[in-house]
């Protein structure tokens, strides 16, 4: 058992760690899949912008009418350079007009240029009058020039701008953008629960963006983070980080079912095991009960058959011709004769109770005449131990609807009990009353009293209240059993009230037959 409880609650563990792992792969995921269209966003922006740069009015035209000087296009390099301790952007490219004069385009992180230089590969001689013959030319392409240095600008600043951006990180981003993006990507990782965000600086030491200020300490212990903007060419250490404050109840709803069946099956074995367990103990002490019934039961069968055959015996000696003294025997015989039959018909009645294979006789009966008759019929084995029986009779109507033959032996049998179980001279009390419809009847005795633990098994069958030293009782303990179920089968309920050394109080509640 305990083998089955620890390896259900190693699975249950083993569940909850890989859901809270897999919880954290979600979240993970969506952060940098945030962080990742961030980025994406603003190099479509730098793009655009770029789009527009191209398509200058009147760019196009003048590029038309230089064409036929131009041996070829703008191809721009960038570079990086170290100067000092620092590393600088460089951004320039070279455009050859004709074959003898070169326009050189240069700009860097600080400065900027735009000049003229011979062609390298052309001699110096003649070159003034070849310039002077390209005068027309040139200030023709002045206008031209302007613009593809405005052009250049404006394009070296874009693309600085993306590269080694200058501005601040909340310019780079909309926070409705931010939480836009994060909520969907959340939802499509099944994660839909309430969540607190807010985006760090470390060299700050702070938070630029907070959803919610009295989560700060919780945001700033939480392992759930990405970096913003993670290809800056010089890095960028800020990043987004997330905190849930139903987490724990997230992952049990997601394994609830199987912390559900878990728990089921665990109370199964547990209830099967427990009740196994009762069973036994129950049928052990059913067993020790039936022992001591078969016992008693042989004791009190072999006592009137052993009486019977002594006095048969008896009979049979001739010496013997006394007419007194063979009555005497034959009385004797027919006691014990009736004694056994008593006895063998306690027996069959409870096993025809308990079948519910029994028929009542039912007739109007005058309850205080049967108290009455129980009571004398007793009070010579009462007054023989020098006790006495008090007869109380306050019921004014006491017709009930039953079987005289069971109501007497119920009255029989408690009478007795208190015989029995006063172990010094008995003190009984019979009182009959009527109240609300309902023929009470209670009897009182002074004898040993049980306690509480016993007075919940006295309507077992076979059980027996243990007397102590007083060894004198006998009986099968089937008379309450017998007690209970016949009161139950006439409408009426029994009811006992006891304390040890003070004596036992039984009640029996009958209803009142209506008269038609």
């Amino acid at each position: 058992m305990i083998g089955l409880i620890a390896f259900q609650l190693f699975w249950i563990d083993s569940l909850v760690t890989a859901n809270e792992e897999r919880f954290r792969k979600d979240v993970l995921e969506a952060l940098n899949n945030v962080a990742s269209k961030l980025e994406k966003h603003e190099a479509i922006a730098a793009y655009n912008k770029l789009r527009v740069l191209n398509s200058t009015p009147g760019l196009e035209e003048g590029q038309q009418r230089s064409k036929q000087m131009v041996k070829r296009q703008f191809k721009p390099r960038m570079e990086l350079s170290n100067q000092g301790n620092q590393q600088a952007l460089m951004f320039f490219d070279t455009v050859q007009f004709g074959d003898e004069l070169q326009l050189v385009v240069n700009f860097s992180s600080g400065t900027q240029g735009l000049f003229f230089q011979k062609n390298p590969f052309i001699v110096e001689e003649g070159v003034d009058d070849q310039l002077k013959k390209k005068d027309i030319e040139i200030k023709e392409l002045e206008e031209q020039l302007a613009r593809i240095s405005r052009k250049y600008e404006l394009t070296f600043d874009v693309v600085k701008d993306l590269m080694v951006p200058g501005r601040s990180l909340m310019s780079r981003f909309n926070p409705h953008q931010l939480d836009s993006l994060l909520s969907v990507e959340l939802t499509y990782k099944g994660i839909d629960i309430e969540y607190d965000y807010g985006v760090i600086a470390p060299r700050l030491n702070r938070f630029i963006m907070i959803t919610n200020e009295h989560k700060q300490e919780e945001l700033g212990a939480s392992e759930l983070k990405a970096g913003l903007f993670p290809n800056d060419v010089f890095g960028n250490d800020s990043y987004i980080v997330i905190d849930f404050p139903e987490k724990k109840n997230f992952l049990i709803n997601k394994i609830w079912s199987s912390l559900a069946s878990s728990g089921f099956l665990v109370f199964v074995i547990l209830f099967c095991f427990g009740y196994s367990i009762r069973t036994i103990v129950h049928q052990k002490k059913i067993s020790e009960m039936k022992n001591d019934f078969i016992n008693n039961m042989t004791h009190e069968l072999k006592t009137p058959i052993s009486t019977v055959s002594l006095a048969v015996e008896a009979l049979n000696d001739k010496e013997i011709e006394n007419s007194n003294l063979k009555n005497k025997y034959l009385k004797v015989i027919n006691d014990e004769n009736k004694r056994l039959g008593e006895q063998v018909e306690k027996v069959l009645q409870i096993a025809a109770i308990d079948r519910k294979d029994y028929n009542l006789k039912e007739e109007m009966i005058m309850m205080n005449e049967v108290v009455r008759e129980a009571a004398e019929h007793i009070s010579v084995q009462i007054e023989q131990r020098g006790g006495r029986i008090n007869l109380v009779e306050n019921a004014k109507i006491d017709t009930v609807k039953g079987d005289r033959t069971h109501l007497t032996n119920i009255v029989h049998n408690l009478l007795d009990n208190a015989n029995k179980y006063s172990p010094e001279a008995p003190n009984i009390t019979l009182r009959t009353e009527y109240a609300e419809d309902q023929f009470n009847l209670t009897v009182q005795d002074k004898g040993v009293g049980m306690n509480r633990e016993q007075q919940k098994h006295i309507f077992e069958k076979f059980y027996r209240v243990p007397t102590g030293n007083l060894h004198d009782v006998k009986g099968f303990g089937l008379g309450l059993a017998y007690v209970q179920n016949m009161v139950e089968a006439h409408g009426g309920k029994v009811d006992v009230d006891s304390e040890p050394g003070r004596g036992s109080k039984f009640s029996i509640t009958l209803p009142i037959a209506n008269e038609t």
